[in-house]
């Protein structure tokens, strides 16, 4: 019997084909490997996601997003000879783009959580905040008990929606982002507001007649929140963070933004 002829062209074309296929495959797989940790992979670029309405630690001056945060991140690019690239997007999204590995790192004045370390690798702490009750000068609200009851304003996914949501009997008002929270207690549609201290008392500014709670209704810690599994990238940034604490730009950053040391 005689074996049939090979068509040369098919043969090239399915080479051409099985190659692309390979190629294909190839960068897909690199591009896991890269979302993985970006660090690890001798990339040039980190990527930093935060939310850019919480000033002083992230805001936009002149269309550009700059803060505490924002600093803090740069400096620990260079400590790992990486590019930043900032990404701006709401509060409540930064995690789950964490682990779709849309972003390295979410820097954006981070509470850490029990919850939210289910999910998420946190670095070493490099801030410790309060969260405090904002309301209007006349208010009848005067500590945490007072708010039994009533319509609290907080920013979507923060501690202080967290905190608000386990006072009995309140009715809970999310939002987006501080100012809007601001404006909406400005405007009497809701009776309170829990913030962090800082980003309260550098948006209050803005707004007549509010008023900052001297009593803090809790104390937590700031941290850099990386991917579940991101082990190695969470290494290098812990370090970064302790040699800024140690070698005094952690402190320059402090009094930069908050004119004093914490």
């Amino acid at each position: 019997m005689h074996k049939p002829k090979r068509n040369p062209v098919r043969i090239i074309k399915n080479l051409i084909i099985l190659a692309g296929c390979v190629t294909a495959f190839f960068w897909m797989f690199f591009d896991i490997l890269k979302r993985e940790t970006v660090v690890s992979h001798d990339a040039s670029v980190l990527v930093m996601g935060t939310n850019a309405t919480f000033k002083p630690f992230e805001y936009k001056e002149s269309g550009q997003v700059v803060g505490f945060d924002v600093d803090l991140a740069r400096e620990i690019a260079k400590e790992l000879g990486a590019e930043l690239k900032i990404e701006d997007m709401s509060f409540d999204g930064l995690l789950p783009a964490l682990e779709g590995g849309r972003i390295d790192l979410a820097v954006a004045g981070m509470s850490v959580t029990t919850e939210r370390e289910k999910n998420a690798l946190f670095s070493e702490p490099y801030y410790q905040a309060t969260q405090r009750i904002i309301v209007p000068e006349d208010s009848k609200i005067f500590n945490k008990s007072g708010l039994i009851g009533k319509k609290i304003g907080v920013q979507l996914g923060t501690t202080g929606d967290i905190l608000a949501s386990e006072i009995s009997g309140a009715k809970v008002v999310q939002f987006p982002a501080v100012p809007n929270v601001l404006q909406e207690l400005a405007s009497g549609r809701v009776d309170a507001v829990i913030l962090d201290d800082a980003p309260a008392t550098q948006y209050i500014t803005a707004f007549t007649g509010l008023k900052v709670l001297s009593s803090p209704i809790g104390n937590e810690s700031y941290a850099i929140a990386m991917k579940k599994s991101n082990y190695t990238l969470k290494e290098k940034v812990d370090q970064a963070i302790n040699r800024m604490k140690e070698d005094g730009r952690m402190d320059a950053l402090l009094k930069k933004y908050f004119g004093e040391t914490r």
